[in-house]
């Protein structure tokens, strides 16, 4: 099993459902990339914990910033090797967790391995579309996240298996705990954003609408900026957008997020570009919390508009702002009720393996 990060975001967090569903039935040895990690290497830790071999090696993953001639030719160079590693894995199945992952797959076929499935979580773009739908050839399966993600590749549908994400369940030992949060953060609604501090995640979308909502209740900032000038300062945004900033509150990378939703009233996923999924809407459903979301791809397809939650127009800033000064807490909290239910149907780790075992099975029975 091949993935293209080290860290804890939402790709990440499926592969750890991957490899539960499908430990039983195959031996899994897990390559984590050496060039794309948070420093702290959770993943790799958490894998270690749960017993999975898992190796960082220094693998050609298609990276935007490598999309040149010296980064070409670096991948170039670490393809003998590759195919080396992967003759002396003896492995039957190459399982490649992101897009990314793709120049592994002609690498799988020299290497003689029988089958190669690859998992894809990301929307592809007009610009990679092509060179990824040409390595996607050498895939035996093609599994996506969303309708969205199918539709992007440009392939027949007939060649891609839809299987929506799952989150885990809550924890009986160890369930999360509701947040102190203050006697007058209690009376207000309070909401959380938990993404990256990127451009795309629409936290500048957000913050105008919170604006023009006249600072309806409270907002939970989660995450933390990537290293790089794609990096938001959250503060400097704040203070630019917001006349009341004492209803924000920046609380950056926390070690367990399921307090924070379940402490809250209900989740926001403002993205301004396509999103492939987005797991915020079905982790607020398993802690029974709606969700207002961007129609952008996949976090629309979660959620159903007017019942567990709100879709509004991508950077609609009018929309999204009468969401938030419409909201009563009565209503948010039966919202959250059909949300859970929701998530019962659809997104739990049982449901997530018997489709994803029902997929693998002619791996399983050797075809």
């Amino acid at each position: 099993m091949i993935h293209s990060s080290d860290e804890l975001f939402g790709s990440d967090r499926i592969l750890l459902e991957v490899v539960a569903a499908l430990r039983n039935d195959f031996q899994i040895l897990v390559w984590l990339p050496v060039d794309h990690q948070d420093g702290q290497h959770r993943l790799f830790h958490i894998l270690r914990e749960q017993d999975v071999q898992v190796q960082h090696v220094d693998m050609p993953i298609l990276r935007r910033s490598l999309i040149n001639a010296r980064g070409l030719m670096r991948m170039l160079r670490l393809a003998p090797r590759m195919v080396t590693m992967m003759k002396a894995s003896q492995a039957d199945q190459v399982y490649l967790m992101t897009s990314a992952c793709l120049l592994l797959a002609p690498l799988a076929r020299l290497a003689r391995i029988r089958q190669a499935t690859v998992h894809l979580q990301e929307p592809w773009g007009a610009r990679e579309s092509v060179l990824l739908r040409q390595l996607a050839r050498f895939t035996h399966r093609r599994i996506a996240i969303t309708k969205t993600v199918a539709q992007s590749t440009g392939m027949a549908q007939d060649q891609i298996s839809v299987i929506e994400n799952a989150v885990p369940r809550l924890s009986a030992a160890n369930p999360p705990r509701k947040l102190d949060l203050g006697a007058d953060c209690e009376q207000r609604i309070r909401y959380v954003v938990a993404s990256r501090w990127v451009a795309v995640k629409g936290h500048e979308t957000l913050l105008q609408a919170w604006e023009a909502a006249a600072c309806p209740g409270t907002l939970y900032i989660l995450g933390s900026a990537p290293a790089g000038p794609q990096g938001l300062d959250m503060a400097r945004l704040v203070a630019q957008h917001v006349t009341q900033p004492d209803t924000v509150k920046i609380i950056g990378q926390v070690d367990s997020p399921q307090d924070w939703f379940e402490s809250v009233d209900a989740m926001i996923l403002p993205t301004d570009a396509v999103e492939g999924c987005g797991l915020v809407p079905i982790e607020g459903f398993r802690h029974a919390k709606p969700a207002i979301v961007s129609d952008s791809g996949g976090p629309a397809e979660v959620v159903s508009h007017g019942k567990d939650g709100w879709i509004f127009e991508t950077k609609d800033v009018v929309a999204l702002a009468d969401i938030l000064r419409s909201n009563t807490k009565n209503k948010l909290s039966a919202m959250g009720v059909e949300g859970r239910q929701k998530y019962e149907e659809k997104y739990t780790p049982e449901r997530f393996t018997q489709t994803l075992r029902e997929e693998m099975s002619g791996v399983l029975l050797g075809h």
